[in-house]
C-alpha cells in the first residue's frame, strides 16, 4: 500500500465535517480569539501557543499528504516539526506512530504511543496499537496486558478481542484464546463493516494489519489491528 490506510485515520479525532477545516484540527478552535480579560503577559502566552498550535496543524497537514504519496520518512519528519512547535499537539504523535509502523519501526512507535497514554492514559484504542506493536517485537506479555488495558477500558471492537486471542494462542493459553475469539465473532456479528476475527492465526496472517482495522468512529475513532 503506498499511502496511509484509512487506519491512520480512524482511531485518532483529527477530520472535521467542513472542508475548509485541516484534517489535522486536534483540540481547540482555531477561530477562538486570545480572551481580553487576559493580561499583557497572559495574552502573550496565549497568543504564542495559539501560533504554535496552528503550524503544527501546518506540519501534520504536510506530512499527511506526504504519506499518501508513500513517503513515510518525510512525512515523520514533518510530524517531528509538529512535535517541536507544539509538544502537546497529540495528532502529530499518531501519525508519526503510524509512519513508524509502515516502516516497521515498531520501536519508534511504540516511543509515540507511549507519549499518547500520558496525554490520555484513557484512550483505549492507543493500548490495543502499543498492543500490536509490542507483539511485532516479541513482547508478548507485554502486548497482552495492552490488550487487557484497552478491553478494560471499555472497547466493544472485536478485533481487540482477536488480538488478545491470538497473543494468548501464542502463549500457549488456548482456552482464553477461544472465549476472546468467541467474543471477537459475537461483537462481529453485530458490526457490519468489522471483519469478523479469524478462527486461527495463520488465516490472519495473510490479512494487512492496516486494512483490517476497522472503527466504530473516523472520520470517527478508534481502530484495531490484526495480525500482519
Amino acid at each position: 500500500m503506498n499511502r496511509f490506510s484509512s487506519a491512520v485515520l480512524i482511531g485518532i479525532v483529527l477530520c472535521t465535517s467542513g472542508s475548509d477545516r485541516s484534517f489535522a484540527a486536534g483540540n481547540g478552535d482555531p477561530n477562538e480569539s486570545v480572551a481580553s480579560t487576559a493580561t499583557p503577559e497572559e495574552a502573550a502566552i496565549q497568543a504564542a501557543a495559539y501560533k504554535a498550535r496552528l503550524a503544527a496543524r501546518a506540519a501534520t497537514d504536510e506530512g499527511f499528504f506526504l504519506g499518501r504519496t508513500g513517503d513515510f520518512r518525510a512525512a515523520r519528519k514533518k510530524f517531528s516539526q509538529a512535535i517541536e512547535f507544539d509538544p502537546k499537539f497529540s495528532p502529530a504523535y499518531r501519525l508519526r506512530a503510524a509512519a513508524c509502523e509502515k516502516m516497521s519501526d515498531w520501536a519508534g512507535a511504540i516511543v509515540d504511543l507511549d507519549r499518547l497514554i500520558t496525554l490520555d492514559p484513557n484512550y483505549a484504542e492507543i493500548f490495543n496499537e502499543r498492543g500490536f506493536a509490542r507483539r511485532q517485537l516479541g513482547d508478548l506479555r507485554g502486548a497482552r496486558n495492552d490488550f487487557d488495558r484497552c478491553i478494560t477500558l471499555g472497547t466493544d471492537l472485536p478485533l481487540a478481542y482477536g488480538n488478545r486471542a491470538e497473543v494468548e494462542l501464542m502463549l500457549g493459553d488456548d482456552s482464553a484464546a477461544a472465549v476472546d475469539l468467541a467474543q471477537a465473532q459475537s461483537l462481529a456479528a453485530t458490526m457490519p463493516d468489522s471483519p469478523v476475527a479469524s478462527p486461527t492465526p495463520g488465516a490472519r496472517k495473510n490479512q494487512s494489519h492496516h486494512d483490517a482495522r476497522r472503527s466504530g468512529t473516523v472520520g470517527g475513532k478508534a481502530e484495531v489491528r490484526s495480525k500482519n
